[in-house]
């Protein structure tokens, strides 16, 4: 076996960014890419290699892609390995949900609940006797993602014009919003035809967190549900692993860090229903244990 065949390529693909490692140690990122119909696909495997080349483009034998715009079928996922096989050499590539990388690499392989929240979120379980990671929640910014910064954000954002409109109560996150896009009164104009508009909608969560800290009402309801949410997901996935025992759970993302201590305090009310933890690692190092323990249950392609 060639070096190269023993090189992994780790990738941590969501909307706001793209992480790429390599198992020899070259890392990049590169912005997040969100669902854009037919060219998703290509869009996501353009980033990925763009990242590669970035990391110092060393040809690998194996590539895990964790990714939140996982292709809705086999023949997407095929299309999209054999896109990433062609330009970094791997002979197999292993396409997944994001959330499955975040688990395994919180949980080095092991039990519990992973819950991720970032411009999205994503809650994977797996039980002490499964063999496989199960995914609820989530469901993307059209049809879910309830208390990830997407969420919140456009939560935020939609307060503000209602305010403006008179439809609303009055909202200091009516400042915050004019400092971080300009005018209101052509916003949502604005919003509408940037390419980045998830994101976008998602960098005005932190400013909805500082407004409800500072006793804004309509931010505080806005904090106030988005913790609701995302404790109704843990409890669920919860749930679904079913036993006695307390069950391990992990808080992972950016905003899921600022969110922890109220979600904590949240779901203390059920005592002994949760072990709350800190990850092992992060969804970069989930994908390498994926590629070293298997991939039950998720798609794998292969050369040949």
């Amino acid at each position: 076996m060639t070096v190269a065949e023993t090189r992994i390529l780790a990738v941590d693909g969501g909307q706001s960014a793209v992480r790429v490692r390599l198992s020899s140690g070259g890392a990049a990122s590169a912005p997040g890419v969100s669902w854009r119909g037919p060219e998703t696909l290509a869009s996501v495997a353009a980033t990925i290699i763009d990242s590669w080349q970035a990391a110092g483009a060393e040809p690998v034998g194996t590539a895990v892609l964790g990714l939140t715009t996982v292709p809705s079928d086999r023949a997407g996922c095929a299309r999209l390995a054999e896109l990433v096989s062609d330009a970094v050499g791997a002979d197999r590539v292993v396409v997944c949900d994001d959330g499955i990388t975040s688990h395994a690499g919180a949980f080095h392989g092991g039990w519990g609940v992973a819950l991720s929240v970032g411009t999205g979120v994503a809650c994977a379980l797996r039980g002490p006797a499964d063999s496989t990671t199960r995914l609820i929640g989530g469901h993307g910014y059209l049809l879910g993602d309830e208390g990830g910064a997407y969420w919140i954000g456009r939560a935020g954002l939609g307060a503000v014009l209602r305010a403006g409109d008179g439809r609303g109560p009055g909202t200091i996150l009516a400042r915050a919003a004019e400092a971080q896009f300009g005018a209101l009164s052509d916003l949502p104009i604005r919003i509408h035809s940037s390419d980045r508009a998830v994101d976008e909608i998602a960098h005005f969560a932190p400013a909805v967190l500082v407004a409800a800290a500072g006793d804004d009402r309509v931010a505080m309801n806005i904090i106030d549900t988005a913790v609701d949410e995302l404790a109704l997901v843990a409890r669920t996935a919860r749930e679904h692993i079913g036993g006695p025992d307390r069950t391990p759970l992990v808080i992972l993302g950016r905003l899921g860090a600022q969110l922890r201590p109220r979600l904590v305090e949240r779901l203390s009310a059920e005592s002994d229903a949760f072990d709350p933890r800190s990850p092992l690692g992060d969804a970069l190092d989930g994908a390498f244990v994926i590629s070293q323990a298997g991939a039950a249950g998720l798609y794998t392609w292969t050369r040949g």
